[in-house]
């Protein structure tokens, strides 16, 4: 177990540390086997670390860099992908973890194992991912097995986001065939293979009883696809049952649609009445507004972004010493939801816009709690703006001493796309503040750069922390990467840290501080008084 170190004035004071002696060799960053990633849904752009091209035994080029083009490499019934593994909702905290195969040559498939952690919308919906992939080369794609019913509402769910994202319907099919010499699950998704798109999947609720969920088959044509299906398995054992359900003609939700579907199968008989479409009295079309996204532009005007803050604690100690700041927008009924990502800030300076909010925000909370330090998170796009400089040093100067206790964090991918940010990096470290490198381990930056960086504080990414339990890759690596900050003479901060396993292994490490939903999750901060007395005067 580390001990406290003395000497340590400050969050980020301190002397360069002596590297530990290693007792047998730690993996370097490099050689890790995981490539990680970050997505943002909502406008499906996709960022690789570097060494993703080589995990994947694809070129740099061709690495897709959308979601719906990585989607396409996913092998149907390998296993949930990324978005049923999401919507399955295995994590509290927006954790999830699946394996599924990627089919990136007609002749070469490619298993991977996926952990990452995804954050909402003002609506709860997942906004951004950030996540990790890993190969397994010895492993093909798995046989069709019948999957547990919530794991296949996952899968269905998935299918119906994807047909409501698009403004279109999705069509479950729920088959029955019985009789002693019926054929096998995977014979039955065989011949299915053919009607199939990307997004379609081929579910297995028992040995004879089978789903198909189809995105984009409108309920007029749900007929015609059952007719299809059964034209495909006319060579099959066994006596063929099909009914279907449609969404959002019937309902939204994957239980109610597959009740529907297994309903009206009851009334379907073989060779008289083979296919039968649920029949609704009352459609709920008027749920579309669902897909309506997040309003950046209206949250603003409205005041409603705020921040939110979780503790950043010390390791040894479990004390609070900066609280972790985050966007954050007010819902109905006084519901704050932090935002992970905000789509489409790329465009009119609304990152600029956002940010320079939560600026004032924090710049405001600093001035009337003189005993509390923040780190506040910038995006790329804002940290390349001319005006982010001047606007950072107008909230400075109009509240003298607050600079000390103000921590800028950096994303390491910006670095990564801009290296003439070096300058500006400089310049704000000028004028008082201090800079905390977030993502670290992702590969942005060359570890000989950060030498000439002015960074007090380096924050290794989330998507290592997460399966430090259970993967010893992991762990060297997220090792080799502690070394690495304390030869540079700098503290080194761990998010998404859940669990007390995993905080008694930083700590043993020499990890510095501490944050994650073991320690508290996201509040967001009171607005200032005079903010309130403006908006209540404004309603009135």
């Amino acid at each position: 177990m580390a001990t406290k170190r003395p000497g340590r004035a400050g969050i980020f004071r301190g002397a360069p540390r002596t590297p530990r002696q290693r007792h047998g060799e730690i993996a370097s960053p490099a050689s890790h086997s995981g490539a990680a990633y970050s997505w943002d849904i909502l406008s499906d752009a996709l960022v690789w670390c570097p060494n993703a091209a080589a995990l994947l035994g694809l070129p740099a080029r061709d690495l897709p860099r959308t979601g719906k083009a990585f989607s396409h490499l996913v092998e149907p019934e390998s296993g949930p992908d990324r978005r049923a593994a999401m919507a399955a909702g295995t994590g509290a905290d927006g954790s999830f973890e699946t394996r599924y195969a990627l089919r990136l040559a007609p002749d070469r498939v490619l298993m991977v194992e996926e952990t990452g952690r995804w954050q909402p919308d003002d609506q709860g919906r997942p906004a951004f991912v950030r996540g990790l992939l890993r190969a397994d080369a010895g492993q093909t794609c798995l046989p069709v097995r019948i999957q547990a019913r919530s794991g296949l509402l996952a899968q269905i769910q998935n299918g119906i986001n994807e047909a409501l994202r698009i403004s279109q319907t999705c069509t479950l099919i729920v088959g029955g065939l019985e009789g002693d010499g019926a054929d096998a699950l995977d014979v039955i998704a065989r011949k299915l293979r053919p009607m199939m798109r990307r997004q379609d999947h081929f579910g297995a609720l028992s040995p004879s009883r089978f789903t198909l969920t189809l995105t984009g088959c409108p309920a007029a044509e749900a007929p015609g696809a059952m007719r299809r299906v059964a034209g495909l398995l006319k060579d099959c054992s066994g006596d063929l049952t099909l009914a279907a359900a449609c969404a959002p003609d019937h309902t939204f939700k994957a239980a109610k649609l597959l009740r529907f579907a297994e309903q009206a199968l009851e009334s379907a008989h073989p060779g008289s009445q083979p296919c039968v479409l649920y029949d609704s009295r009352t459609a709920l079309r008027a749920a579309r507004s669902k897909n309506a996204s997040f309003d950046v532009v209206a949250a603003l005007n409205d005041r409603r972004l705020t921040l939110a803050c979780r503790p950043m604690v010390d390791a040894y100690g479990r004390t609070p010493v900066l609280m972790q700041a985050a966007a954050a927008v007010a819902g109905p009924g006084g519901r704050t939801t932090t935002l992970g990502s905000i789509p489409a800030l790329e465009e009119g300076n609304l990152s600029l816009l956002v940010d320079g909010r939560m600026l004032e925000l924090a710049a405001d909370y600093l001035a009337d709690h003189p005993h509390q330090r923040l780190a506040l998170p910038v995006a790329p796009a804002t940290l390349k703006d001319g005006e982010w400089l001047p606007t950072l040093a107008a909230h400075l100067g109009a509240r003298p001493g607050i600079e000390s206790r103000l921590v800028i964090e950096v994303p390491e991918i910006a670095l990564g796309a801009d290296g003439a940010l070096l300058g500006r990096l400089h310049a704000m470290k000028a004028i008082g503040i201090g800079l905390s490198l977030s993502g670290f381990g992702l590969g942005h930056v060359p570890p000989s750069s950060l030498r000439h960086m002015p960074f007090d504080m380096l924050k290794v990414d989330g998507v290592f922390i997460q399966p430090l339990k259970r993967s010893t890759e992991d762990r060297l690596f997220v090792r080799a990467l502690v070394d690495r900050a304390q030869n540079l003479g700098l503290a080194v901060a761990a998010e998404w840290v859940d669990d007390e396993a995993t905080a008694r292994l930083l700590l043993a490490w020499g990890v510095d501080y501490l944050e994650g939903a073991l320690f508290g999750e996201p509040e967001a901060l009171p607005q200032p008084q005079s903010l309130r007395t403006m908006l209540k005067r404004a309603r009135g």
